[in-house]
């Protein structure tokens, strides 16, 4: 994905402003490839382990929104590729930005630290002229 205008960068921030669909770019960046059910077990155990008071999913519900929403959002932002028939999902990589765009937010999802939000963009922007944006 290339982000030669702030409508890319816009598409990327709000895609990735669901938990879910970062929990699902997080293991993707270290595995590539992963089945719906195996992302549908990460997301769920993620999100009754996660921060917040403890609560319970069901994974069910979970894998019907992986399936009907989070990973077709994945795949129209070009951040995955997702065979909706075979229950497949790629992340071939990811460009620089999208690089920091997911560290930053895994920093974030990871520390209670407060997130500098125009030091990322800033960092967005510099490694999007590096893409050739």
């Amino acid at each position: 994905m290339m982000f030669g205008d702030g409508g890319d960068q816009s598409r990327v921030f709000g895609t990735l402003a669901d938990p879910e669909r970062r929990v699902v770019l997080y293991y993707l960046r270290e595995h590539e490839s992963a089945s719906l059910e195996t992302l549908a077990d990460l997301v769920t155990g993620w999100v009754e382990a996660g921060p917040g008071p403890d609560r319970t999913v069901a994974r069910d519900d979970v894998r019907a929104g992986l399936h009907h929403v989070h990973l077709p959002a994945l795949d129209a932002a070009g951040l995955v590729d997702y065979d909706p028939d075979g229950g497949r999902v790629t992340c071939e990589g990811l460009s620089r930005v999208g690089e920091t765009v997911l560290d930053a937010a895994l920093a974030a999802d990871t520390s209670e630290a407060p997130v500098d939000l125009g030091r990322l963009l800033a960092a967005a922007d510099d490694a999007g002229a590096d893409d050739g944006g």
